[in-house]
């Protein structure tokens, strides 16, 4: 059954992991089925180099098992596709099994630039099979096409999208339009995706099209009858006994009876009389037979010498793959024990030792399907592992538990600088990692033929038909690790996926935080696997996030952009997701992190180490953002080309931060929480951001000092207040007693906004900033402004008409402006109206129409570096909506945890 998945996900056909029947299929007579392409312990010659190397077979499964499997779920025929060898499906017919028809998938270049394709054939004798090999027809694929015509043998180009040796293009896919009747449409273990692009391109192949081709590539269609009505078949190419009888060929006969010749099934399918059905290949599908056939290799091969203690878990683990270890007993393994308490009395275990115990049964208990499936008198129908969907989630739970598990230990060792117990932690959840490579190899694998598959889509399809890549709009995935602090990096985020929502566009923001979120349906927060606060940092997070959770969420929304905000954990996994989808990557150079960790550290050594991170980190992108002119040659500084970076329009939600806020009872509100003096008659001077050194607010400290002491010499009654929190607030509080500076904490949404309108003056002493999106909120609150003359908040500032930009090392020139603007109301109030009539340009809806814009010109830019070209008469989709805006909730209340349900 196919399911298509559109809106906010992106629209993708997926072949989803179940049995299906195809609605397609012709009469409601009798039905003939036949898995045409599945592997048996024959394909002993593994095609993947690196399992050669390690003598890892490309398949471990009994012919006869095979059979019974195939028959159990619903197959009529049967056959066995061996890579290049016919000897497991040879003993069935010896042995006189029903239904059984040779079949063998042969492995044939192209002899220009040897291309590799596979091409499975059916009918064939073992005398044929001997004579592919002597006549030398696996090196020249168009000897093998002609012999295939003249022996009247039937056929399919197997997995026509699966690029083997990194050589595969629309130029072979063309010649072998003109070489093979047979083309595999569906098979069980590549995407659903290659289907619905090979079924676009063999619509168009026409008598005239073919005729084009043959004149175009000078080669003479094969002699098959009607070469361009393809015979279509499917199989579920299943290595591990997990799918076979899952994807199929079927025929339908008028006459109420199925087919008993495989002879006369396999005529009728290369007339041009079958229907294909079941399910597609993805992730999970491969992930499991890939660890299926590393199974049955470790039980063979590793299992007998490894200790007890490891074979016993191991037996247990291989059981899910449908392997069956010896497993020690437990008299043997109380032994084993206890000599090693004898031995190595100081030898700690591993923490995922310890997890794996605590964890196995809990979870299992919550698949009782998957435990009673472990019994292998079961398993005619499959081991565990071959209940795809299923044995996914009870992966990723085992995962989750095993992480939980280790958390508060890995905590301790962090807090009490236990090096050792950091290094064993480390290498547990490496551990934890490891285990899920096969997902993650899987996620890289299915998606590699992600630019072909769009390519010949695009080729294939008439302009106008909306199945170009090019006419379609553009979906984008934003990596953030931070979204829940109060900063002006989160509401620029926030601000994007507002208006993406707002305006159907598809975007969709990826973090992974303890904070809390908008609650909004295009931000997905995932639970991190391990979080901790930041020592000597507590409001901010150490966070690792849960890798394949989040890969295999964007796997499934296919963005066209990774954008990423921040060079965080999250951000690292979002150049593992572009790289993954073969997609360009951009991002915001929104903090200058070199100049934060100078200023945090004063250690040259450490600045190196960021600098040499930064470069590194953002050499691959495409386009790298920056929120002011100023960071270009910070960015240049760091080797970065200066082609490559583009100035980002400010932007903020002038609708929610304007004078019309203004409420002077905000102060008795607050002061009725107990901060005691906030809500006197005052000039009040706010800051908002985060309280730390490297914010220059050593410099606030100093300056509030003096300025208090001015405005009491005056009488003029004034005070600081100040937004948000940081490890310098402790101290800052404690220098700053009895000059009338309070200390809010965090505040949010409406009442920021108002906190904002009904303050006088707004003070940034930071140098770091690329932007300062608060600068921007506070001038359109109708606040004047102070900032340094390093960073971008200058670039938003008008000397003398909406603020000041001050020199950051000169303290009295702090103090001499700030106390002549608190004591001259009359210019506070002009340069506050000044300030607010020039944020109107700024409105965040232009700024997000250029941001979108940007991010539309480099994904096209990217294609056509790759080969899309656009055709005559086609309308490229440049800017539009992707889908019908979704109502946003209030965004004062919408806010959520983690992995909450929207």
């Amino acid at each position: 059954m196919v399911e298509v998945l559109s809106g906010g996900s992106g629209s993708r056909t997926r072949l989803m992991d179940r049995e299906a029947e195809n609605s397609a299929e012709r009469s409601p007579g009798a039905v003939t089925r036949m898995d045409m392409h599945c592997h048996s312990r024959a394909s002993v010659r593994s095609v993947n180099r690196a399992a050669s190397f390690l003598d890892i077979a490309e398949c471990y499964t009994e012919p006869e098992k095979l059979y019974e499997q195939a028959r159990a779920r619903g197959m009529d025929l049967f056959t066995i596709t061996d890579h290049d060898e016919v000897a497991g499906v040879v003993q069935l017919v010896e042995r006189g099994f029903e239904g059984v028809v040779i079949g063998e998938e042969v492995s044939v270049v192209f002899p220009e630039d040897r291309c590799l394709l596979h091409v499975t054939v059916w009918g064939l004798t073992p005398e044929q099979h001997e004579e592919i090999g002597t006549l030398g027809l696996r090196d020249d694929v168009y000897a093998f096409s002609a012999w295939l015509a003249e022996h009247d043998l039937a056929h399919a180009f197997a997995h026509p999208l699966f690029v083997q040796n990194g050589k595969l293009s629309l130029w072979h896919l063309e010649r072998a339009a003109l070489l093979f009747k047979g083309w595999e449409l569906l098979n069980g273990a590549h995407p659903g995706t290659h289907r619905t692009a090979i079924e676009h391109f063999l619509a168009a192949l026409t008598p005239r099209r073919v005729q084009e081709l043959s004149a175009h590539h000078g080669l003479r269609a094969s002699a098959w009858t009607r070469i361009w009505d393809k015979a279509r078949t499917a199989g579920s190419d299943d290595h591990g006994l997990l799918n076979a009888g899952r994807t199929w060929t079927s025929v339908a006969s008028e006459d109420g009876k199925k087919i008993a010749d495989p002879v006369e099934f396999l005529r009728r399918v290369m007339a041009g009389q079958s229907d294909i059905g079941g399910v597609g290949g993805h992730p999970s599908l491969m992930a499991h037979q890939l660890t299926t056939v590393a199974s049955h290799w470790y039980g063979r091969r590793i299992a007998d010498h490894t200790s007890i203690r490891n074979k016993y878990i191991a037996s247990k683990l291989v059981r899910f793959a449908g392997v069956e270890v010896k497993r020690p007993s437990k008299a043997r393994l109380a032994l084993d024990s206890a000599m090693r308490r004898a031995l190595w009395r100081k030898k700690k275990t591993l923490p995922i030792v310890r997890a794996l115990r605590e964890s196995l049964e809990p979870v299992l208990e919550k698949y009782p399907d998957l435990r009673a499936n472990l019994d292998p008198s079961t398993w005619s129908d499959g081991a565990p592992i071959s209940q795809h969907e299923r044995m996914a989630e009870f992966t990723e739970d085992l995962c989750s538990a095993l992480n939980s598990a280790m958390a508060s230990s890995a905590v301790r060792s962090i807090r009490g600088m236990d090096r050792l117990g950091i290094m064993d932690h480390l290498i547990s959840y490496a551990i934890v990692h490891l285990a899920q490579l096969p997902y993650l190899f899987s996620l890289f694998h299915q998606n590699k033929e992600r630019t072909l598959v769009e390519l010949v889509e695009h080729e294939s399809a008439p302009a106008g038909s909306g199945v170009s890549v090019l006419e379609r709009p553009m979906r984008i995935s934003l990596f953030t690790d931070t979204l829940g602090d109060v900063n002006g990096v989160c509401r620029f985020i926030q601000n994007v996926a507002y208006q993406a929502n707002e305006t159907g566009r598809d975007l969709q923001v990826i973090t992974s935080t303890g904070f809390e979120v908008p609650e909004w349906p295009n931000i997905y927060n995932f639970a991190p696997v391990f979080v901790t606060k930041m020592p000597k940092y507590e409001q901010l997070e150490l966070v690792l996030p849960p890798l394949m959770k989040i890969l295999r969420h964007v796997e499934q929304h296919q963005p066209d952009v990774i954008h990423i905000s921040t060079p965080g954990p999250v951000g690292m996994i979002g150049y593992l997701a572009a790289k993954m989808l073969r997609v360009p990557v951009l991002g915001v150079y929104h903090t200058d992190f070199p100049a934060y960790i100078d200023r945090l550290f004063d250690d040259h050594a450490f600045t190196q180490i960021c600098t040499a991170y930064m470069k590194f980190f953002y050499e691959p992108f495409t386009a790298i953002f920056t929120r002011s002119e100023d960071y270009v040659e910070s960015l240049v500084q760091l080797g970065m080309p200066r082609e490559r970076m583009v100035a980002l329009m400010p932007g903020l939600e002038t609708s929610k931060f304007n004078t019309s806020f203004r409420d002077d009872g905000i102060w008795r509100k607050i002061e009725g929480e107990g901060i005691r003096g906030v809500g006197r008659d005052a000039v009040k001077v706010l800051y908002v951001g985060r309280v730390s050194v490297e914010k220059n607010m050593p410099l606030l400290t100093a300056v509030w000092k003096q300025v208090a002491k001015r405005c009491r010499d005056a009488n003029i009654p004034a005070d600081l207040v100040v937004v948000g929190d940081g490890p310098y607030r402790k101290q800052m509080q404690e220098e700053l007693k009895g000059t009338g500076a309070h200390f809010l904490g965090f505040r949010h949404g409406v009442e920021l906004s108002t906190i904002y309108a009904s303050s006088d003056v707004f003070v940034f002493p930071s140098t770091t900033d690329t932007l300062g999106q608060v600068v921007m909120e506070s001038q359109s609150s109708g606040l004047p402004v102070m900032v340094t003359e390093l960073g971008g908040p200058k670039e938003v500032v008008e000397e003398g008409e909406t603020g000041f930009v001050v020199a950051h090392d000169d303290a009295n020139a702090w103090i001499d402006t700030l106390s002549n603007l608190i004591a001259d109301h009359d210019r506070r109030s002009a340069m506050g109206r000044n300030a607010a009539a020039a944020m109107e340009k700024y409105d965040i809806r232009h700024s997000f129409e250029h941001f979108w814009q940007v991010h539309v010109e480099a994904w096209h830019e990217h294609l056509e570096r790759i080969g899309f070209e656009r055709k005559p008469g086609q309308r490229v989709h440049l800017n539009g909506p992707s889908n019908t805006p979704v109502v946003m909730p209030d965004t004062d209340k919408a806010m959520a945890g983690p992995d909450q349900p929207r």
